[in-house]
């Protein structure tokens, strides 16, 4: 059995998925002191929903619920089917270790 639905119709289903995406990590995007939910990730870019985000540009950083995952440099901002698709040029990963370090060297040189 084949089912017609006028264009519009289709098009209004699509929004409530996009504000509320199913998805089984807590990933978003952090710019300017603002989080966003991110749709889909992948190794040179992700995906955010078009209706609630604006473009973004710049360098961000993505987490994965309370996890700081990666600082991103922003390269290219695509806008289709109501997603803004970004392409990073790099993704450093979060190195805690490095700073635990520097700021027990720093205790450690300052006077008693």
């Amino acid at each position: 059995m084949d089912v017609f639905l006028p264009k519009g119709f289709e098009a209004g289903l699509a929004k409530p998925r996009m504000r509320h995406p199913e998805r089984a990590s807590n990933l978003c995007v952090k710019a300017a002191g603002v989080y966003y939910p991110v749709l889909r990730s992948w190794a040179s870019g992700f995906a955010v929903a078009g209706v609630d985000v604006p473009v973004l540009e710049g360098v961000v950083d993505l987490y994965d619920g309370a996890d700081h995952l990666h600082q991103c440099l922003i390269t290219r901002c695509e806008s289709e089917k109501g997603e803004h698709i970004f392409t990073i040029k790099r993704s450093a990963a979060v190195k805690y270790a490095v700073v635990t370090e520097h700021e027990t060297e720093a205790q450690a040189a300052a006077p008693r």
